[in-house]
This record gives C-alpha cells, sequence and structure tokens, in this order.
C-alpha cells in the first residue's frame, strides 16, 4: 500500500515538473506583429505612456507606437490644434516594452498616444483625429485607459515671428523668434523638422541654396522665403591690376647713327609723389648726347684719313723708287 501510494505521488510529481516548462514555453510563443497585443499606461497631463507586448514578437517583427502634444483652443471652442512635441518608439524581438515622452504646453492641451506612427502636424478641430489608433480601444489591439488627455486652463498665446536675411553671398537665413509676453513655447515647422523657440528666445535657420524655405508655426502662418538682394546693395570687388612689366622698346641698329633727339624741355615745378611698389617697371634708352655725336664723327674721319695716307705713301715709295732708277742710268750710260 504504502509502495503504491509514493509511486501515485512520484508520478504527480513528474507531471508537474514536465508541465510548468511546456505551459510557460505555450505562454512565450511569440507571434508577429499583426496579431499581437499589447498593454499599456497613459499620463496625459505629464505626457508619459509605456506599452508592453503581451507576448514577444517573433524575430524580424517590428510595431511602432506615438505620442503627441498639441497646443490646443479651449475645451469648449473649435480653435485647432498644432504640434507642440512628438515622441515614437518600436517594439521588436529584442525590445518588448517602450516608453514615450513628450512636453506638454502649459496651456489648453491635448495629449494622444497611437498605434502606429502617423502623427498629425495640425489639426483643424478639438476632436480626437486618431479614433480606433488611440491606444485603449480595440482598434489599437492595447488593454489600458483610453490614451487621450484634454487640459489646460489658460489659452495658449504664442507669439511666434519669422524674417528673412540675405547676405551678398547668395546665402540667407531665417530668423525665428517668440516674444517675451508669450505664455507658451512658439512652434515651428520646417519640412517636417519641429523647432520649438521659448518665450523672449529666437534660433536661425539656413535657407537652401537656389531655393526657398518654407515655414509654418502654431499661430497657423506660413512664411514663403528665398533669397533677395540685399537693401543696402552689394560692392563688389575690383579685379586686380596685373603686375607684369612693360616690354623695353627695341634699340636703334648699330649700322645707322642714332637719330637726333631735339633737347628735353625744362622740367616744371610740379611734384608727384609715387609709392615705389606701384612705379610701373620699364626701361627707356636715354637720348644720345652731342659728345657722342662727336665721338662718331672724329672715329669715322680718322678711318678716310688713314687711307689716303696709306695711298699717298704708296705713291711716294714707288716713284722715288723710278727715279732711283732713272739717276742710274744716266750716270752709268754703259
Amino acid at each position: 500500500m504504502r509502495r503504491s501510494m509514493f509511486l501515485l505521488a512520484s508520478a504527480a510529481t513528474l507531471a508537474t515538473t514536465f508541465a510548468a516548462p511546456a505551459a510557460a514555453s505555450a505562454a512565450e510563443t511569440c507571434v508577429s506583429a499583426s496579431s499581437a497585443t499589447y498593454r499599456h499606461t497613459f499620463s496625459g497631463a505629464s505626457g508619459k505612456a509605456t506599452i508592453t507586448a503581451v507576448r514577444p514578437l517573433c524575430s524580424g517583427q517590428t510595431q511602432s507606437f506615438g505620442l503627441i502634444s498639441y497646443t490646443a483652443g479651449a475645451p469648449t471652442g473649435n480653435a485647432g490644434q498644432f504640434t507642440y512635441a512628438t515622441d515614437r518608439a518600436t517594439i521588436s524581438s529584442k525590445s518588448r516594452s517602450v516608453a514615450l515622452d513628450v512636453v506638454v504646453p502649459p496651456c489648453h492641451a491635448q495629449v494622444t498616444a497611437i498605434i502606429g506612427t502617423g502623427l498629425l502636424d495640425e489639426v483643424t478641430s478639438d476632436d480626437n483625429p486618431y479614433g480606433a489608433k488611440t491606444l485603449g480601444t480595440s482598434g489599437s489591439r492595447s488593454t489600458g485607459a483610453p490614451a487621450h488627455y484634454r487640459g489646460g486652463s489658460a489659452d495658449c498665446s504664442p507669439a511666434p515671428e519669422v524674417t528673412f536675411t540675405s547676405a551678398c553671398d547668395g546665402t540667407y537665413q531665417a530668423t525665428l523668434t517668440n516674444a517675451a509676453g508669450a505664455n507658451v513655447s512658439a512652434t515651428f515647422l520646417i519640412n517636417g523638422r519641429l523647432t520649438r523657440v521659448a518665450p523672449g528666445r529666437s534660433a536661425t535657420v539656413p535657407g537652401p541654396a537656389n531655393g526657398s524655405l518654407t515655414i509654418r508655426d502654431n499661430t497657423f502662418t506660413t512664411y514663403v522665403g528665398s533669397w533677395r538682394p540685399p537693401a543696402a546693395g552689394c560692392t563688389t570687388t575690383p579685379a586686380p591690376i596685373p603686375t607684369t612689366a612693360l616690354a623695353a622698346p627695341a634699340q636703334p641698329s648699330a649700322a645707322a647713327p642714332p637719330p637726333s633727339v631735339p633737347p628735353a624741355a625744362a622740367p616744371t615745378t610740379t611734384t608727384t609723389t609715387t609709392d615705389q611698389a606701384d612705379a610701373p617697371a620699364y626701361y627707356v634708352t636715354p637720348p644720345p648726347t652731342a659728345t657722342t655725336e662727336a665721338q662718331a664723327t672724329r672715329a669715322g674721319m680718322n678711318t678716310g684719313s688713314m687711307l689716303a695716307v696709306a695711298f699717298g705713301l704708296l705713291l711716294i715709295g714707288g716713284g722715288g723708287y723710278f727715279l732711283f732708277r732713272v739717276i742710274r742710268t744716266l750716270r752709268d750710260p754703259s
């Protein structure tokens, strides 16, 4: 009897031991993103939300979530909503839980957490535009309180302004400001990028080269700017002056005497001061003087005289020899 009871107890223990891992394994079986379910927490006033997958997603599966806050009109009004802050995160096989956090404006505001990332930049009414995508609804496949908040006790009064400034080099920029009297940060949407400027502060954004810049702010105003010639005008830098030296004039031929140059006029009393570094680098042959002309003339006469003297000497020598022969013949008739 005792042996039978022991065997039954052992069998029960073995069954429990093997059944527990099997149950745990079944509970942790991965699922696809399209069939996954979630649990979430949401605090709209503080702008926080957490989402956790009930079962882990299989490898390669992902699901994104988004959280957004808006500046909005009074809860009883219909002033529309403009994006103030956003956050996005993705659950995957390696990340089963995510946390989202946004800044909530200190005035009439709305905050919503959704499945997916299709967040809207602005809404024309105070209604929740996300419907079944809002966490806590059946379409979101997430269990928890509806993740939509409306609150705040004061009207939102941002004071945004955009000015464009152009430079002479073809660039320009936009200056984003928010007046010091605003009670909330001004938000600016620039090509899908959100910039928030606190009261009394400013920021600059460079414009694209050869293109325009479109900016939308949370007073639902649109600005479009591009490069324009500055009102003060642009001064152009003059081209540098060439520094190549002037060519020297051709020298006179050696065969011909230099031309006669009239005497130079007497210098005037006007004096011009020239920086030596700016003086032109060129050379001019000085005019010939009377002395050089006389030397050249005298050199030509000496040559002719020498030839005449040589010819005369030759004649004298020949005549003398002929005379000597005649006299010798007369003395010696034989």
